[in-house]
């Protein structure tokens, strides 16, 4: 467990300054074009709030990138979130990049949720999200698309 913890320590201390924050609200929201989810922390768990696109990974670099990610501290839980108004596809190329990218993975074991967050996006069992369950799968985590506003509990 300490190796876990000094990793995510030197992890979140290596981000660019101003991308995270530290949280224990009871409902941490994410919100952005029209799209929203809340993440629900009864029990006030320890979190970091991190803005991936514009801050970690520059406006300026022409790479793929989720728009937030949520780290629960002492799980370890990596909610990678993108949040559209559609285009569900290029969301979950999005969460790939991402998941993939070692500025969001530090070197410890941790458990990796993909959200895509949209209006009016297609069944589950859609060929297009099935397909991208397999992707984001490969990449050791759970791909999760519901509608606006949405919650999850952590």
């Amino acid at each position: 467990m300490k190796k876990f913890e000094s990793a995510l320590k030197e992890w979140a201390g290596s981000l660019p300054k101003g991308s995270c924050c530290s949280t224990r609200d009871s409902n941490i929201k994410f919100e952005e074009q029209k799209s929203s989810i809340t993440f629900v922390n009864k029990s006030k768990k320890s979190c970091l709030k991190v803005n991936v696109d514009g801050s970690v990974i520059p406006s300026a670099e022409s790479s793929l990138r989720c728009d937030k990610l949520l780290v629960e501290r002492s799980s370890p839980l990596f909610c990678f979130v993108e949040l559209k108004g559609g285009n569900i596809g290029h969301a979950i190329k999005q969460l790939e990049t991402s998941l993939a990218d070692p500025r969001l993975n530090p070197d410890c074991d941790q458990q990796k949720l993909a959200f895509v967050v949209g209006k009016n996006h297609f069944p589950a069992s859609s060929p297009l999200i099935q397909k991208g369950m397999k992707k984001i799968s490969a990449l050791n985590a759970k791909l999760i698309v519901v509608n606006t506003p949405a919650s999850y509990l952590l």
